[in-house]
């Protein structure tokens, strides 16, 4: 269902209620169905969980989550859209294509989506994620909390955390402290063509945290690994990071590992290890010195 964005709020504490209010359960996807020919769309049914499905219907009929009083009722179909603008000639040939499809999954969030309609791919970002009987009350000392789960943050709960820990910041830092500076870095083959973007080839995420820059991610296109392509990720991350004033990149990668020895060959020294960081593997802290980089 669509929402207005006015109504945003009251939609994010709505979902979050009826996601408290549903366990996680398990469905089954499949088999492929189509509502042409009165809409383009092909869609794999959803089925085995029909008092779930049903309980969140439900829920999701009144208050902020209610269709238009206008829209005629319909059916309720649980379903997962694998494309809503089908050819109708194609049709067939996607049922055909998807015949005997079934698997079983488990569901356990529920999700509010927002489309960027002006980006060129128009893609979604998710808004909002309460975990599914991710809501619980307790007391202690002497006052009733209720506790919820979720993936990350509602845009509005966002923004009140980085409000109040700018203010703890502040406070404890100095008035030098400046908020996070997430950045993003990508590779992209260059073709020449204008308006073509190219290949996508590698990309390196992190933070600039005062006068340390965090790389947290940095992945190349495995076709592309031993072009340069890590090493240049890496040289525009140290300039960014210079240029903003940071002393240092830091990361985190496997002790011992292949990515280990890319990091010591540009310069990055071993520092903390990290026992059983992530999948029960060591990892450890790698740190270069970007004095004479600015």
């Amino acid at each position: 269902m669509n929402v207005a964005s006015a109504e945003l709020e009251d939609v994010v504490r709505a979902i979050g209620r009826l996601a408290a209010s549903t366990r996680p359960f398990a469905a089954t996807l499949g088999p492929v169905g189509t509502f042409a020919p009165e809409r383009p769309v092909v869609y794999l049914s959803v089925s085995g969980a029909a008092r779930e499905l049903g309980e969140l219907h439900r829920g999701a009929s009144a208050g902020p989550l209610a269709p238009p009083a206008a829209r005629p009722p319909r059916p309720f179909v649980p379903h997962v859209t694998l494309s809503s603008a089908v050819d109708p000639p194609l049709v067939e040939a996607c049922l055909a294509a998807f015949a005997g499809y079934g698997r079983e999954t488990t569901f356990t969030h529920l999700h509010l989506l927002e489309q960027d309609t002006a980006a060129p791919e128009r893609p979604w970002r998710t808004v909002a994620s309460p975990a599914l009987g991710g809501s619980a009350v307790r007391a202690r000392g002497g006052r009733e909390l209720e506790l919820s789960l979720a993936s990350h943050l509602d845009l509005a709960t966002a923004a009140w955390a980085r409000e109040r820990w700018g203010e703890y910041a502040r406070e404890t830092y100095g008035a030098s402290w400046r908020p996070d500076e997430p950045f993003a870095v990508l590779a992209r083959a260059r073709t020449g063509a204008p308006g073509d973007a190219g290949a996508l080839l590698g990309v390196a995420t992190g933070e600039v945290r005062g006068e340390t820059c965090e790389c947290e991610r940095l992945i190349v296109a495995p076709d592309s690994r031993g072009e340069g392509v890590g090493s240049r990720l890496l040289d525009h991350v140290e300039r960014y990071a210079a240029e903003r004033g940071c002393r240092s990149v830091r990361l985190r990668t496997i002790d011992g590992g292949e990515a280990e020895r890319f990091y010591a060959a540009r310069g990055y020294v071993r520092g903390a290890l990290l026992p059983r960081w992530r999948d029960g593997r060591d990892f450890v802290v790698m740190a270069r010195d970007l004095a004479g980089r600015a």
